[in-house]
């Protein structure tokens, strides 16, 4: 059943002290948790209630900016959104122990040798499971966590918290930098472990594949009015429900507004007759005076009856990605022909014999394992296409801040010039975009990754370029967003090049995939 702020919500039960191996107890218990921010005193979060129990996998959803990872830091140790936010209501642990994986790593975390990192452990049939599945023999290593690519840091930091041996893990967007392999494996243990875990994800096939639950938090009326929404059922069954619900609503809103408009057009249509005969014919008529007396009394009926009415369905609509219709490559138009004899970083050969050709315009998408060098080979690619080509080109990197000043404004990064034709053509697209006025002028350190990855394809879209390099270009997008995300890309008609590991981006948009191994690259 889902279940919408206002509703009853589940009720909590508490009969003293319980041990953590008792059926049935609350492992966490939320009660009217409202987050606001510092800067704006803005609502993000308004008297959530929630519980989370053994056998919960349950999800964060919502649009980028919302406050997905603020709750879950929240939950998991309030002082981590204490610079940012405030918050009122409680949050109770029971003494059950909590393991969090954040977004991104600290300084601190990548300078930390793998010795240092796992320096206790809890021996659990966990941990030696997953070291077996992730092949890694030992713990003992002078290299620095940052050293490794995305998908092997996530290795090492999700057997940390399997070696803290917590009762709840806490995940924040496991999947973004992962190859399809980990993907299906962290899919397979979240399906089989008995730990309950509460994740934050954009990925639309991970969700499906393991969430029993679902927390989706929406900010409507520009970004003013926060709602969520508690289920316990898969996310399929609650996009049908959702959809479903919201037409009843519409329906029945419709309904009772034009069944009293046509009340009170009868109504208005018996006080005129009431009103022309109290001033031209009988004033003083006791019968006249008792009527229109009744009259207004309807009418009160009426009007404090709409106080009951079902208001129109408000929710969060997803962006909008509009590329000019114009941009058109030509199919035979020779892209790009690329010959590698070694890919590698420093001293290190990542992979060989690498040949690719391009011919306009394809969407072309290159996967394999973490750590053999898509990213290096995309900005090779990048770095050609710049020397070479004479289309207008547009990169979205893995990493945002390669191109994203944290302390510039999303409107100063697209506008350069000070044009007023380009400053309002910025701001029509950030609205489209859900960017609120404040956050079209803040500094761009405190967006969201999901609203920096949004601030990079408007700068395209606003340079109409004709071919996009895009690394994981959905990877911090809302389940909500990524397919109309995928649906602009698949329609537009210049050149992709990119690399990803979203499996619905992989079926809509690319026209071509290749698999990079440390042999070469491989068309599928």
């Amino acid at each position: 059943m889902i279940k919408f702020k206002g509703d009853a919500h589940e009720q909590l039960t508490i009969k003293g002290k319980s041990s953590k191996n008792e059926r049935g107890i609350y492992m966490i218990e939320i009660h009217n948790l409202t987050i606001k921010t510092i800067k704006d005193n803005r609502t993000l979060i308004d008297h959530l209630q929630l519980s989370i129990q053994k056998g919960d996998k349950m999800v964060i959803i919502g649009e980028e900016g919302n406050g997905k990872s603020t709750l879950l830091k929240c939950i998991y140790n309030e002082q981590l959104i204490a610079d940012y936010c405030t918050y009122e209501g409680k949050i109770l642990k029971n003494d059950f122990s909590l393991g969090y994986l954040s977004q991104e790593l600290s300084a601190q975390e990548k300078m930390q040798t793998i010795t240092e990192l796992f320096l206790e452990n809890n021996w659990n049939k966990e941990l030696l499971q997953a070291m077996e599945d992730f092949r890694i023999e030992s713990f003992v290593s002078d290299k620095r966590i940052g050293d490794f690519s995305g998908g092997e840091r996530f290795k090492y930091r999700f057997l940390k918290l399997l070696a803290m041996d917590p009762d709840i893990l806490l995940l924040d967007e496991p999947t973004n930098d992962l190859d399809i392999n980990t993907i299906e494996w962290l899919e397979k243990f979240i399906q089989q472990t008995s730990i309950p875990v509460v994740f934050v994800s954009h990925d639309e096939t991970f969700i499906r594949q393991t969430a029993n639950a679902i927390i989706h938090i929406e900010l409507t009326n520009r970004k003013q009015t926060p709602k969520y929404t508690l289920t316990r059922e898969p996310y399929e069954t609650y996009l049908a429900h959702r959809e479903n619900n919201l037409l009843k609503q519409e329906q029945v809103a419709r309904k009772q507004a034009a069944d009293y408009k046509k009340q009170m057009g009868k109504w208005h249509d018996v006080w005129n007759k009431a009103e022309h005969q109290h001033q031209h014919v009988s004033r003083s008529d006791p019968r006249l005076q008792k009527k229109i007396k009744s009259l207004k009394n309807q009418k009160k009926r009426l009007e404090r009856a709409t106080d009951n009415f079902l208001e129109m369905p408000s929710v969060e609509e997803a962006s909008e990605f509009h590329f000019d219709s114009l941009i058109h490559v030509h199919r035979q138009k020779k892209i790009l022909e690329l010959s590698l004899e070694t890919l590698q970083i420093a001293n290190n050969q990542l992979s060989q014999n690498i040949k690719l050709s391009i011919i306009g315009p394809e969407k072309v998408a290159i996967i394999g394992e973490n750590g053999v060098g898509k990213s290096t080979l995309l900005k090779l690619i990048m770095d050609k296409l710049q020397e070479h080509s004479s289309l207008k080109i547009g990169y979205m990197p893995q990493n945002y801040e390669d191109l994203l000043d944290p302390s510039q404004s999303p409107i100063n990064f697209l506008v350069t010039t000070g044009d007023k034709e380009a400053m309002t053509r910025a701001f029509t697209i950030l609205g489209s975009m859900k960017f609120t006025s404040d956050e079209m002028q803040q500094k761009i350190g405190n967006l969201s990754g999901g609203q920096k990855a949004k601030l990079l394809i408007v700068k395209m879209i606003m340079e109409r370029c004709e071919i996009l390099i895009l690394d994981e270009p959905t990877r911090n997008f809302s389940p909500l967003t990524t397919p109309v995300l995928c649906q602009a890309l698949a329609q537009y008609r210049g050149v992709i090049i990119s690399v990803s590991h979203d499996r619905r981006y992989l079926q809509e948009v690319a026209t071509t995939i290749y698999e990079l191994t440390s042999a070469g690259l491989i068309k599928r």
